[in-house]
């Protein structure tokens, strides 16, 4: 059977005022948590205790709440993948003593090995945020892409429109230039021939 060791606990009060969260957030949080059987200690008028583990539970959620905008439930999720089925089951607080399933070093050892899982998560929470910024980037360059190509290909059908307007337009007046000259050519002749007459 594990010893069984005294362990310091923190009440409500202290530990929203240690996250910077409102009492009424912590509650939240330890009713969703509670919800997918986390356990917290509870005391004889059934108040909850927090342990250093359940403070940096919480911390964690917050993080994920606050500062990636997950939902309360995916941030319950992620927290609690990292644990244990044992680490889920709280203890009986009985006289201010907590009785425990865990020593001091080992919980400490614990502590770490979350400290190191929430440090590898963020990393891998970090690369997914750049990836879906990346992701959206080329998507708006493509959308960009698309539409200078339509604007090229409308510019160059009214490139080509105006072109050929312009060519008919000059030679139209060309042609007119040429029956003016003959007419002006036709009438200076008649009026020199009429001038010898």
């Amino acid at each position: 059977m594990p010893e069984q060791a005294n362990e310091v606990v923190y009440l409500g009060g202290e530990v929203a005022k240690s996250l910077g969260i409102a009492r009424s957030s912590l509650t939240k949080y330890c009713i969703a948590l509670e919800s997918k059987d986390y356990k917290f200690i509870r005391g004889s008028n059934n108040s909850r205790a927090f342990r250093n583990k359940d403070i940096l539970l919480l911390q964690r959620m917050k993080d994920l709440v606050q500062d990636k905008s997950m939902t309360m439930e995916t941030a319950v999720n992620v927290v609690l993948s990292m644990l244990s089925e044992e680490e889920r089951t709280g203890s009986i607080l009985e006289e201010n003593k907590v009785i425990s399933q865990k020593t001091e070093p080992k919980e400490q050892a614990e502590n770490n090995q979350l400290s190191i899982l929430i440090d590898k998560l963020q990393y891998i929470e970090d690369i997914s945020d750049r990836l879906n910024s990346m992701e959206k980037e080329l998507k708006d360059i493509k959308t960009q892409n698309k539409i200078l190509q339509d604007q090229n290909e409308e510019l160059k059908t009214t490139v080509e429109t105006s072109s050929t307007k312009r060519d008919e337009n000059l030679l139209s007046l060309i042609r007119e230039v040429q029956d003016t000259k003959k007419m002006i050519a036709a009438s200076q002749e008649k009026k020199w021939w009429e001038f010898w007459k």
